[in-house]
């Protein structure tokens, strides 16, 4: 045998076993993707069981491929797609109505109705209502309430516009593009804890944990993406991510607290700042609130009492005497940093400010997770914005009739 016959024979040796090793690694793969869709379309419906494909994607505008309807600067979902949420008292899951603009809730009619007060509620997940059901998330329950405390003959329409996982940024580009050409009356702003999240210090903590495979691998370009397009078409891969998730343990120093937090306050209020621009050249009231928070330091059994305050001297504490905290309590005190400069802000600029997080202060067991509320902090969220809006509509009132 010469040696080409003799290369050629390698070759296809090499290619049969790679070809035998790439079925015996797809055949338990293929097996536990097929599991896994049978289970979550019994638990979430049936078009889990398309997860991945067209059949699963209700695009609108100019979407890209992905479970998200992506747009410029910003996403949310599209028109009448399925989403669930989790119920976290009683572990149950919650069909979440997303209605054919692709928020949460009843449809709406794009032209404002002239006998009607139209509220928007800017946000993410908080706003949105993480574990509840739709007549329970505070948009819900705030439209209840102005129409049923408002003297006059309007009608309040409440349009909540709370996507999971918007930074402050990200709202910014949405109202911009969606809410100003619905004509708001009144826009509120609920929100500050996603801007808290990344930065350079915490890529590099990451970095430094030797167990953390996942940021590793981010690092090579091709592996980023193939990874994303797997991500994005097999259930297997998103629970193996948020298994890799869990088993991360990093921590922080004084001085990577003061690195991450530096410059974020400033880009949050930029962007609320921009909001307020846009609302007072189209003669909108504009509310800005404090957003009640905790740090998971302190369990939900125990945290009864204990103000916002009070947890972030006890997350103060731990950092003096540990030297290092976890990236939930790194979170948390630098979301008490965006929360008092929001509200030194808006004394400045005049602004109203509803303060909720003093409003759930004795409450703070009605946080189900680190921000989202149960029915009942929702209740006391939407009482709180309907008193400050009720009073915003009736100066203006007056100021017209003047």
């Amino acid at each position: 045998m010469d040696h080409k016959a003799k290369m050629g024979s390698s070759t296809l040796s090499l290619k049969k076993t790679l070809f035998f090793w790439l079925v015996i690694f797809a055949i338990p793969v293929a097996t536990l993707e097929v599991g896994f869709r049978c289970y979550f379309a019994y638990q979430m419906g049936s078009s889990i069981l398309f997860y991945g494909t067209r059949l699963n994607r209700q695009k609108c505008g100019d979407a890209r491929s992905g479970d998200m309807n992506i747009l410029d600067k910003y996403f949310k979902y599209h028109p009448h797609q399925e989403r669930f949420t989790r119920d976290y008292e009683s572990g149950r899951l919650v069909r979440a109505t997303i209605n054919s603009s692709g928020f949460r809730g009843r449809d709406f009619d794009q032209r404002k109705d002239p006998h009607v007060i139209r509220v928007v509620t800017l946000g993410a997940s908080s706003t949105f209502g993480f574990s509840v059901h739709d007549d329970d998330t505070y948009p819900s329950y705030l439209e209840v309430l102005l129409n049923r405390e408002y003297p006059g003959s309007e009608r309040f329409e409440v349009i909540n516009f709370g996507i999971p996982h918007l930074t402050s940024g990200q709202i910014f580009a949405l109202f911009e593009v969606e809410a100003l050409l619905l004509e708001p009356d009144v826009v509120t702003f609920y929100e500050g804890i996603n801007d808290t999240w990344k930065s350079p210090v915490w890529r590099k903590s990451v970095r430094k944990n030797k167990n953390v495979v996942r940021e590793r691998l981010r690092g090579i370009s091709p592996l980023r993406w193939s990874f994303r397009w797997l991500r994005d078409h097999l259930i297997t891969v998103i629970l193996a991510d948020g298994f890799l998730k869990r088993r991360r343990n990093v921590t922080f120093t004084e001085a990577d607290v003061e690195e991450h937090i530096r410059g974020k306050s400033e880009n949050f209020l930029r962007n609320v700042s921009s909001i307020f621009d846009e609302c007072k050249k189209n003669d909108i009231t504009f509310i800005v609130a404090s957003q009640q928070a905790k740090s998971l330091l302190v369990d939900r059994q125990n945290i009864k009492g204990i103000t916002y305050q009070e947890e972030s001297e006890l997350v103060r504490r731990e950092l003096d005497g540990n030297k290092r905290i976890n990236a939930q309590e790194l979170y948390f005190l630098t979301h008490g940093v965006l929360m008092n400069d929001l509200e030194k802000w808006a004394k400045v600029n005049e602004v109203p400010y509803v303060d909720l997080i003093a409003e759930l202060d004795q409450h703070r067991n009605c946080l189900v997770s680190w921000v989202h509320l149960n029915p009942e902090g929702n209740r006391i969220v939407a009482e709180a914005f309907a008193r400050a809006i009720l009073l915003q509509v009736a100066r203006k009132q007056f100021v017209r009739l003047e």
